[in-house]
C-alpha cells in the first residue's frame, strides 16, 4: 500500500464515524499499550459500546497489525500518518480538580481514596505488584469490588484516567497535565492537613507521650546539672537524650500525621492515619521502630508476608507495629517503650503479626487469643 493510499483510507474510515474517532484517540493516548483488552475496556467505559468490530475493520483495510505482545499497531513505515490522524481525535482531559471538589463536597470517601492512591502510586507500581493490582485490591477491601469498578469506569468516562495493560504491566494513568496533577495534590494535602489533626486519638497520644517523656526526664533531674557538665551539654540537651518528642505534623509524602519520640534510649516513629494501605505500609523504608496508629485493623494483616513480597528492606529487617487504640495491637518486635505506649492507648497485650516469626520471642508478645469476641471474622476474609 502506498503512503497516500494508507492515509486516504484511514481518513475515509475515521472522518464520518464518531466511534472510530474515539478509538483512534485511544491509540494516541495509549501509545503501544493497545491490546484488545485495553482498547475494549476504555472504549466501553467512554461510549457504552464494544470496539471489536471497529478493530476488525482497521485490520481488514490493513491499517493495523498485531505486535509481539498482542497489541494493535499501525503498519511499519506509516507511523507518522497514523499518529498525526490519531492525535486529532485524542480526547480532551476532564477536570480532575472539579472531580476532587465534587467528591469532597459529597463526602465520597471511596472517590477521594482512589484519587489519593492514583496520585501516590507511580504507573509502574512496585516490585512484585502492578499499580493497578495495588489500587484495585485496596479499594475493593476498603469498600467493595463493585465500588472499585464503578470508580474506574467513572474516571475513564470523565476522561480523567485511562486503563492500560501489556504483558505483566497493568495500570490506571491520570490523563492530566503536570500542573493540574500538582494542583490536586496540593488540595489533597490541604484537606488532609485540616482533616487528620481532628482525629481524637491525636490529643490522647500527645498527652500520653508527654507523660512518658516527662517521666524519663525526671529520673535524672536531681543530677542533671552535674551530668550536663560532664557531657558538655546544656541541661535541656541532656534531658532530650533521656526523653524527647518532636510533636505531630503532616508528612508531605504519606499525608499521615507523624512524629518521633525517644524515652530512655528507646525510639519510636509514630504515624497516624484512618486506614493503612499495602502501598503505604511497605513504603516506609526506615530501619528504626515504626508504629502505625489506625482506626481499624487492615484486612491484609493476615497476609502481611505477601504484602512485603520483594520489598526493600525485607520485612524481617523492619520493626513494625499496628495499633488500634482501645481494641488491639500487632507487632513484629519487642520494646519497652512500645509496650508502655500501647498500654496507655487502652490495649493490654500485643499480638504477634500473623505468619511472621519473631526470634527470641518473649512472654510480652502473646498469641491473639485475647482478641476472641473482639474481632469480627468478616473483617479478615483473606
Amino acid at each position: 500500500m502506498f503512503p497516500e493510499e494508507y492515509r486516504s483510507t484511514l481518513l475515509r474510515l475515521v472522518e464520518t464515524d464518531e466511534d472510530m474517532q474515539t478509538l483512534l484517540g485511544l491509540f494516541h493516548l495509549l501509545k503501544t499499550y493497545t491490546t484488545e483488552e485495553t482498547l475494549v475496556r476504555n472504549f466501553t467505559a467512554m461510549t457504552g459500546k464494544d470496539c471489536r468490530d471497529l478493530l476488525k475493520v482497521l485490520m481488514r483495510y490493513e491499517i493495523l497489525k498485531i505486535g509481539a505482545n498482542n497489541e494493535y499497531l499501525c503498519l511499519a513505515g506509516y507511523e507518522s500518518f497514523f499518529n498525526e490522524i490519531a492525535g486529532r481525535y485524542s480526547p480532551q482531559p476532564g477536570d480532575l480538580s472539579e472531580y476532587f471538589e465534587t467528591a469532597l463536597g459529597d463526602g465520597d470517601e471511596a472517590a477521594l481514596k482512589m484519587i489519593e492512591l492514583l496520585l501516590k502510586i507511580g504507573k509502574h507500581g512496585i516490585p512484585g505488584f502492578t499499580q493497578y493490582e495495588l489500587i484495585k485490591t485496596y479499594i475493593s477491601e476498603m469498600f467493595s469490588p463493585a465500588i472499585f469498578h464503578s470508580l474506574e469506569e467513572d474516571l475513564i468516562r470523565e476522561r480523567l484516567c485511562i486503563y492500560g495493560k501489556r504483558g505483566d504491566n497493568e495500570f490506571l494513568e491520570l490523563c492530566q497535565s503536570d500542573d493540574r496533577i500538582n494542583e490536586v495534590k496540593g488540595r489533597l494535602r490541604a484537606w488532609k492537613t485540616d482533616q487528620l489533626p481532628e482525629m481524637p486519638v491525636i490529643e490522647l497520644l500527645e498527652k500520653e507521650i508527654a507523660e512518658l517523656v516527662a517521666n524519663a526526664r525526671s529520673g535524672i533531674r536531681a543530677r542533671r546539672a552535674e551530668l550536663a557538665e560532664r557531657a558538655g551539654m546544656s541541661e535541656k540537651e541532656l534531658e532530650e537524650t533521656r526523653g524527647y518528642f518532636s510533636g505531630f505534623s503532616i508528612d508531605e509524602d504519606s499525608l499521615f500525621v507523624t512524629g518521633n519520640m525517644l524515652v530512655d534510649h528507646n525510639t519510636l516513629y509514630v504515624a497516624i492515619t484512618d486506614r493503612l494501605s499495602r502501598y503505604d505500609a511497605r513504603g516506609w523504608k526506615d530501619y528504626y521502630p515504626m508504629v502505625f496508629i489506625l482506626d481499624r485493623v487492615p484486612k491484609w494483616i493476615r497476609t502481611i508476608p505477601s504484602v512485603f513480597k520483594d520489598a526493600y528492606p525485607k520485612l524481617s529487617d523492619r520493626k513494625i507495629a499496628i495499633v488500634v487504640p482501645h481494641e488491639t495491637a500487632y507487632a513484629n518486635f519487642e520494646q519497652k517503650l512500645l509496650s508502655e505506649l500501647v498500654n496507655r492507648l487502652g490495649v493490654s497485650e500485643i499480638s504477634e503479626i500473623p505468619n511472621l516469626g519473631i526470634e527470641n520471642r518473649g512472654p510480652t508478645i502473646p498469641s491473639d487469643s485475647h482478641l476472641k469476641g473482639k474481632v469480627d471474622p468478616e473483617e479478615f476474609p483473606y
